[in-house]
């Protein structure tokens, strides 16, 4: 197994990136097991009509996330190749987790499950991220 990059690795990479700053997307927490990333909540994010956060930002975020559970084991640019998401439930208002855990490392592609939370522990989305891990 590849070495895990350290929070001070991993960290300056997900904030450098202008999108993710706009989106507000903080490291929680990484182990040996999985990357928590919040999202801050942003009214921005949830339709005005009912108070949802809009499904699309839900998919961004568990798509980075995603990436960033492979990339904290390979320490080099994984590209998403595929991405499944089910909804679960209506996210409301408030921060949102999101939980990433690798499930293959492979020399071609790599795999990991993302699951997104409400702070109260509640399941919203759950998704399954392809991300290519073939060096060039």
């Amino acid at each position: 197994m590849t070495a895990l990059l350290s929070r001070e690795e991993i960290e300056p990479v997900l904030t450098g990136s202008r999108f993710h700053q706009f989106l507000g997307i903080r490291l929680e927490e990484i182990n040996d097991q999985s990357i928590t990333i919040r999202l801050p909540y942003n009214e921005l994010f949830y339709t005005s009509a009912d108070g949802y956060i809009h499904g699309g930002i839900l998919a961004t975020v568990i798509d980075i996330a995603g990436y960033f559970a492979v990339f904290s084991r390979l320490n080099q640019p994984v590209p998403t190749v595929d991405l499944k998401i089910d909804y679960l439930r209506p996210g409301r208002a408030g921060d949102l987790l999101f939980t990433a855990t690798v499930v293959k490392l492979g020399r071609t592609v790599s795999i990991a499950d993302i699951v997104a939370t409400d702070v109260s522990g509640k399941q919203i989305a759950i998704g399954r991220g392809l991300f290519s891990s073939k060096q060039e």
